[in-house]
């Protein structure tokens, strides 16, 4: 479970943000549904949902949680394939300063029922500062790290002992320890590995995942048996496809230069090691001039099926593994090619039938989706870019409760500009006179 993330100096983050999962204790809506209760103490979100402008930084945030996973998964292997490979960095670039600043990222989070701290600096060559805090009773350091020099608590993390040189200044303590099978070390990387992220546009990251799952896992096939029926789907099924879809053979019958038959028989050679792929078959039901079902019609899923249903078919295989193992997902754009009432009714869903402490986070346009019935105002997050093109991320309780109330109409007050974050431009004459040239 995640309970807070903190960026600052990475895209359009200049200054220190945080998004956090922890509930405000003073809100009572949704308590049952809503929540997950770590302690007496700490409530945790099962979801988080951001809106904001075009370009307001909502993909950067998401992006900037992605970056910390690439590089806590990465940098050690990176660094041995190539000894001169820094890090793909893109710092705050409208401000002078921030060019000579480290970027920062810290994630605090539970798993295996200890909770954990853990961040870094970089810079585009080396790792300016790494630190990894747990708590039992209370917090404690485990390392910390100062460009080179590293303090390993020898009572709590007796892996670090002896490690402290080991370590390149373009690679993280905590990744190379990890691949050399240390215990707690390899237990906060396996909670970066179970986070999970999806690009709602497009679908290939978890299309391959998803058809894969339903043609190994039976269980959940009759999952989404059942789900698909409200898309008037009767059945599915996966059918395996050819890869090649060219006939070299015919090719190489009408060429005539050598070196392009060569060419045509190099191809063909590789073409026939590719693997057949697997891909779905949709099943509808077919009636007479009675309306009597006579039949079930087989669809091509990727050519016949809109697009709404492609998206939410390949998002299953993600929300059930989320839902199934206690995962974190997140999301951009879930909203992207949905119904609004399918989107809130999946959000529900999650909310409802969350029993193992999954978690929820993403960015969507819709509207519709901001109301009462569907979120505390603790979930709900917006950006705004301000004059100096800094993204600032705020909370919906941040708001004075005299001002925003659990019974407010959030979406109302949203569109009418009474939290910011809202696109907008002016629809002045000159843009009507350029649109028509009449500016000399």
């Amino acid at each position: 479970m995640i309970i807070e993330f903190n960026v600052e100096n990475y895209l359009s983050f200049k200054d220190l943000t945080t998004l956090s999962m922890v509930a405000t204790k003073s809100f009572k809506e949704h308590s049952n549904t809503h929540l997950i209760e770590v302690d007496k103490k700490l409530e945790l979100l099962k979801s988080a949902i951001i809106y904001g402008n075009n370009a307001s930084g909502k993909s950067n945030l998401l992006e900037a949680m992605g970056f910390m996973k690439e590089i806590v998964l990465t940098s050690y292997k990176n660094a041995l394939e190539d000894t001169e490979k820094g890090f793909s960095l893109e710092k705050f670039k409208l401000n002078s300063k921030n060019e000579n600043e480290s970027s920062f990222f810290e994630v605090s989070f539970i798993h295996k029922e200890i909770k954990y701290r853990y961040g870094f600096e970089l810079d585009y060559k080396k790792v300016v500062a790494e630190w990894l805090y747990h708590t039992t009773s209370k917090e404690v350091y485990l390392f910390k790290r100062d460009f080179q020099t590293i303090e390993v608590n020898k009572s709590a993390f007796k892996e670090g002992i002896g490690r402290e040189n080991d370590t390149k200044e373009t690679v993280l303590f905590l990744s190379m320890l990890a691949t050399n099978n240390k215990e707690i070390s390899s237990i906060v990387v396996d909670w970066f590995q179970k986070l999970r992220f999806i690009n709602g546009i497009h679908d290939q990251g978890h299309k391959r995942y998803t058809i894969n799952k339903l043609k190994n896992d039976s269980q959940f096939l009759n999952w989404v048996t059942h789900f698909i029926k409200y898309l008037e789907i009767a059945n599915l099924s996966t059918t395996e496809e050819d890869v090649r879809e060219i006939d070299f053979e015919v090719l190489r019958e009408k060429a005539k230069d050598e070196e392009m038959i060569n060419l045509f028989a190099s191809i063909q050679k590789i073409q026939s090691r590719q693997p057949r792929r697997d891909h779905l078959i949709t099943y509808h039901r077919k009636y007479d001039e009675n309306n009597i079902f006579i039949d079930s019609i087989p669809f091509n899923f990727d050519n016949q099926e809109s697009e709404g249903t492609k998206k939410l078919l390949y998002l299953l295989g993600p929300l059930y593994d989320t839902l199934r193992n206690g995962h974190i997902l997140v999301i951009d754009e879930l909203d992207s090619r949905l119904h609004s009432n399918l989107t809130q009714k999946l959000i529900s869903f999650f909310h409802k039938f969350n029993k193992n402490n999954a978690q929820l986070i993403f960015a969507v346009h819709d509207i519709s989706l901001l109301n009462k019935d569907t979120f505390r105002r603790d979930q709900i997050y917006f950006i705004e870019k301000n004059q100096f093109g800094v993204s600032e991320l705020f909370s919906l309780a941040d708001f004075k409760t005299d001002k925003v109330r659990n019974k407010s109409a959030f979406d109302k007050n949203y569109a009418l500009g009474k939290y910011g974050a809202i696109p907008y431009f002016e629809m002045d004459e000159k843009l009507n006179q350029l649109l028509y040239g009449q500016v000399g």
